[in-house]
């Protein structure tokens, strides 16, 4: 087994173990309700891996069904610790990437969540490279949406500046945020 492989079997056991435990030592009371949620998602719900397996085989990645259910989970874990909504971020993902976590948009964008290196540098000074790990682009976003979320009054006005930028939307009309493509296609892609 090379090294890579290896560490990579080792920050996902690792993660997954991490997952369990929170779920374990943390079991809240109430639900967790942030603005960007379209959904209130309860987070007292215990964990179980069947979901996340299921989950996995209905989407088409270029990741392998074992990765993707890990992925999955460190997802929602992540949501959790950042107050984005899980299944907004999953809508994202099929939105900018497909799931491929080897895209790469004309403009330079990377990963699962479509992370522009200068953002990722500027933001969280994670360099070019590391965006092509799954573990670290989805980190990343979903910071990057948490981020947005505190700036911005709405989900239509936070996925507006994830995707064009935050300066940019500041400028738009209310009509161009709530009705623009990228809004839409996130929506659509959002069950």
């Amino acid at each position: 087994m090379s090294l890579n492989k290896l560490y990579c079997l080792l920050g996902v056991s690792t993660t997954a173990l991490s997952v369990m435990v929170y779920v374990e030592v943390t079991k809240p009371n109430i639900p967790i309700q942030t603005k960007t949620e379209t959904v209130v998602r309860m987070v007292n719900v215990p964990f179980s891996s069947s979901d996340y397996e299921i989950q996995a085989q209905d989407i088409k990645s270029s990741l392998n069904k074992s990765k993707l259910k890990h992925i999955l989970i460190y997802i929602e874990a992540l949501c959790w610790e950042y107050g984005v909504d899980y299944e907004m971020v999953k809508a994202v993902i099929q939105t900018e990437s497909d799931w491929n976590h080897k895209a790469v948009s004309t403009s330079g964008a990377i990963g699962l969540m479509q992370v522009l290196p200068s953002t990722a540098k500027s933001e969280f000074n994670t360099p070019k490279q590391d965006l092509f790990d799954p573990y670290v682009n989805v980190t990343v976003g979903i910071k990057y949406l948490s981020k947005l979320d505190s700036h911005f009054d709405d989900l239509e006005s936070t996925l507006t500046a994830y995707s064009h930028g935050p300066t940019a939307t500041k400028k738009y009309s209310p009509s161009y945020v709530n009705n623009n493509f990228y809004v839409k296609r996130v929506f659509k892609n959002l069950k």
